[in-house]
């Protein structure tokens, strides 16, 4: 019996020993967007080719400006419009919900982009 607690008593100190991460192991923190993880920033993922920003969200509005496939954007406002849907507002204006796919952070929509090129 006192060899069986012992044997238990070995595996788990073995573990536990295995388990600890050595600091030289360190995770980096990336600093260059302090904005990529905040809870209350969403990011979006252009999806078209080409997408124009309106500067009210209305597809009768005039093209703004463009942005294309893979772009990565913050989301800065949302407004849902009852003849034309959700649309998301963005730094150059109003992209409707069909041009864009929404992340809860940056590296989340980073690594979706990747996939779309």
């Amino acid at each position: 019996m006192r060899a069986l607690y012992a044997a238990l008593l070995f595996a788990a100190i073995a573990s536990f020993v295995s388990c600890t991460k050595k600091s030289s192991e360190a995770i980096p923190l990336d600093t260059s967007e302090p904005l990529a993880l905040a809870p209350d920033i969403s990011w979006a993922v252009v999806l078209d080719p080409y997408a124009a920003y309106r500067p009210i969200p209305s597809w009768d509005s005039a093209a703004a400006g463009y942005c294309r496939k893979g772009d990565i954007l913050q989301v800065t406002g949302k407004a849902a419009v009852k003849e034309s849907g959700v649309w998301y507002k963005f730094k150059d204006g109003w992209l409707s919900e069909s041009a864009v796919t929404i992340y809860a952070n940056r590296y989340r929509a980073e690594s979706a982009a990747v996939k779309l090129k």
